[in-house]
């Protein structure tokens, strides 16, 4: 079975079904990845290391800890929706050049996040969060996160 006889097989199943002709969950579907993208794109304002004026600097590791629990919900509901969008229109999807680019991307996103969390960068940030020269990885993993968060994905 090909993967486009699999999405027209999905796309006929009865969940497809009640997804895109639901107006609620189609709707809640199609809009919370862009509740996500607002919040998303004003998280780093949050997270910077200084606040503003009056505010006590931060380090890395107090903004980074901050932050996660904002990020892992965020990644949870354009995961979920994304999922429900892709039932509810899979041919749709699969045909679309935007839909693939879009896969790959947030596959990569997940792949720097994990190998960010998993090097010694990550560990040995108590070590180097105040330096004025973070280690090359970081900076690396920043800039790929920036350019990822700049394209809106």
């Amino acid at each position: 079975m090909s993967l486009l006889e699999m999405c027209k097989w999905i796309q006929v199943t009865p969940l497809s079904v009640s997804i895109r002709e639901s107006i609620v969950t189609f709707g809640a579907g199609r809009y919370a990845p862009a509740w996500y993208w607002i919040v998303g794109r004003h998280h780093r304002h949050f997270g910077s290391a200084h606040d503003g004026p009056g505010d006590e600097e931060q380090s890395a590791s107090e903004v980074f800890h901050r932050l996660i629990p904002w990020s892992i919900a965020g990644f949870a509901t354009m995961l979920i929706t994304g999922f429900l969008l892709f039932w509810a229109e899979p041919v749709k999807c699969y045909l679309s050049t935007s839909f693939r680019y879009k896969t790959l991307f947030l596959f990569l996103a997940a792949i720097n996040v994990a190998v960010f969390h998993s090097s010694a960068v990550y560990k040995k940030m108590g070590n180097w969060e105040w330096s004025e020269d973070p280690p090359r990885a970081a900076k690396l993993a920043g800039l790929i996160s920036l350019i990822r968060s700049n394209h809106g994905l």
